[in-house]
């Protein structure tokens, strides 16, 4: 993903909170829709019971973990580079790609997780989602997170958490 450049913090958050509601919501919908079907028993899933239901129930949370975890490492790469910089237009610019991809990740996870519980209506992976959404919770996209993760100077500050005017 290319660096984008930002008119103002205030867009920032716009576009990367646009980018982290997307990112839960679309997989959300196919999950919940099927949670609701597996309560109502009217849905069993579409393999039997049996070994390859118990691989696919405990293999498809860890597929998604596993791409979780490289997104966080994806973020942290990013961030650290992004706190090197001394402008806050560039911080922020390196700093989009990096969550982006973060959450975009997390989404195909979610993804993933609807899918196998499409296939299994396996409680495993309906407490691994909970468990995904609940941890990204911590993690949604706030000006105190921005400050917090890119070590902003105290006038940088300012300009995030108080919507102080600057001119990029």
């Amino acid at each position: 993903m290319a660096q984008q450049d930002f008119n103002s913090p205030q867009e920032f958050h716009s576009k990367l909170g646009l980018v982290f509601n997307a990112t839960m919501a679309l997989p959300l919908l196919p999950f919940v829709f099927l949670f609701l079907e597996i309560k109502n028993n009217a849905y069993t899933g579409f393999i039997e019971p049996g070994l390859p239901m118990l691989a696919i129930s405990y293999g498809i949370p860890i597929l998604s973990g596993l791409l979780v975890v490289k997104g966080f490492k994806l973020v942290e790469s990013t961030r650290r580079c992004a706190a090197e910089n001394e402008d806050l237009k560039e911080k922020l610019s390196v700093y989009y790609p990096g969550l982006s991809k973060l959450y975009i990740l997390v989404g195909a996870a979610c993804g993933i997780m609807s899918i196998g519980l499409w296939l299994t209506s396996s409680g495993v992976i309906i407490v691994a989602y909970v468990i995904l959404l609940f941890t990204m919770s911590f993690y949604r996209p706030t000006p105190r997170r921005y400050v917090k993760d890119l070590h902003l100077k105290d006038d940088q500050k300012d300009i995030i958490l108080n919507k102080k005017d600057f001119k990029f």
